[in-house]
């Protein structure tokens, strides 16, 4: 299992490949975007190429239309299919019956971030046929830290209450930094000391950045919140219809982006927060 096929050479995806090329395997790439292959250490071909060559394919890929053209053109391959893109059960349902009859496929949601794409840190939520987990176990162990959660839908739904908590941690942290900020705290440790007790959660380090007004380019707040729609969704299919923290979350992430934020990372919701704070500071005045 040398030779690695990254369709979607994204953030998430040519961090991949960076971290699978620097451990020896041979990486081939294909992205719609021919700008994509300068960002990453691999070898450009088109899908029909890497499907003759690769052992094992990895989608990383916007959006489930993208996933589903995507094995239309990757019918013949006789590999595994491993998907890395962020779906909706609906989405993970539709594809398993379109590969059921001739692709071995399997579901790796991921969690973090490019860097730790970059890295091999990752978390790997998988699901899908047990042997095939154990069969790909050495790959996925050179991706990041990997946990088998069982079947597809599984797997998918753990990556989505991910995003929930993530994306609520986010908002949370937001309102704080306004607080850290009115009283001269100093981020980094504030943020340390926050770790030590009940208040960690994975990310503190976007609460330095929101202290400091200083947001690194990771993951928008557009992508952020089209995750946690696909997570309310995926949620009331299994009747749980009402997430009032969620939505209150996404209802001020759907706001914040109306006003321009986000566009480097979802972080920047704390800058709805400065705004709200500033305007009933003046209104309180008047």
């Amino acid at each position: 299992m040398k030779t690695i096929g990254i369709v979607g050479l994204g953030r998430m995806g040519s961090g991949m490949c960076n971290n699978l090329s620097r451990k020896g395997y041979q990486v081939l790439g294909y992205d719609v975007n021919p700008d994509s292959y300068n960002r990453c250490h691999v070898i450009p071909v088109e899908i029909s190429q890497m499907a003759e060559q690769a052992d094992v394919i990895i989608l990383s890929l916007p959006t489930g239309a993208e996933v589903k053209q995507a094995l239309e053109k990757l019918k013949g391959f006789k590999g595994t299919i491993v998907d890395t893109t962020t779906l909706s059960v609906d989405e993970t349902l539709q594809i398993l019956d379109q590969i059921s009859f001739c692709l071995d496929y399997f579901t790796c949601r991921l969690e973090r971030g490019p860097k730790e794409a970059n890295e091999g840190t990752l978390a790997l939520y998988c699901g899908g046929d047990r042997q095939t987990y154990e069969k790909l176990s050495p790959l996925l162990s050179d991706l990041g830290e990997h946990v088998y959660l069982g079947s597809h839908v599984q797997a998918t739904m753990v990556k989505l209450l991910g995003n929930i908590i993530g994306t609520v941690m986010v908002v949370l942290n937001g309102e704080i930094s306004s607080i850290m900020r009115s009283i001269g705290l100093d981020p980094e440790l504030a943020a340390r000391a926050l770790s030590m007790g009940g208040a960690n959660n994975a990310q503190l380090f976007r609460l330095v950045w929101q202290v400091r007004g200083e947001h690194q380019e990771s993951f928008s707040l557009d992508l952020a919140q089209h995750v946690v729609e696909m997570a309310i969704e995926s949620s009331k299919r299994y009747g749980v219809k009402y997430l009032p923290l969620t939505e209150l979350a996404n209802g001020l992430m759907i706001t914040a982006k109306s006003l321009g934020f986000g566009r480097k990372d979802v972080s920047e919701v704390s800058k709805l927060m400065d705004l709200i704070n500033s305007t009933r500071k003046e209104v309180e005045k008047k």
